[in-house]
């Protein structure tokens, strides 16, 4: 079973990650805008991607037992266009640059913008099991 989580922001992901990576479980974490007043990201990039990304982790579900996935909020447009002071930019573990990306958490894995709309590469982030740490 996929367990996911979601965070609103930085510093509930930090908190959520610390709590994660005890469990030694594979993470894969899913870097989103934040959702506007109608519930959209204002990223279009993140809305197109969104249910591609959600069919592909159906369809790997197989590969992907036990796993988590943490949708992560990033901010609103103005927390993170020309704002170099985002700490998801800022941390040295993340250098998020852009949305949306996949990050498979403590390996250099990671899917970036049109990428994430791409069926055989997220199948291939997503079924590559193997531990890279």
């Amino acid at each position: 079973m996929v367990l996911l989580h979601h965070t609103k922001n930085y510093e509930e992901f930090v908190e959520l990650v610390k709590t994660l990576e005890k469990s030694k479980q594979q993470i894969f974490v899913i870097f989103t805008g934040t959702p506007n007043a109608s519930g959209e990201s204002w990223c279009s990039d993140c809305v197109e991607a969104d249910p591609v990304i959600k069919k592909q982790i159906e369809h790997n579900e197989e590969f992907l037992k036990n796993t988590h996935i943490v949708y992560a909020q990033v901010g609103k447009r103005e927390e993170w266009k020309n704002n170099n002071d985002n700490p998801f930019k800022l941390d040295k573990k993340i250098k998020l640059q852009f949305l949306p990306t996949i990050l498979k958490w403590g390996t250099l894995h990671k899917l970036q913008v049109e990428e994430c709309s791409k069926p055989d590469l997220l199948n291939m982030i997503f079924e590559d099991t193997e531990d890279d740490s």
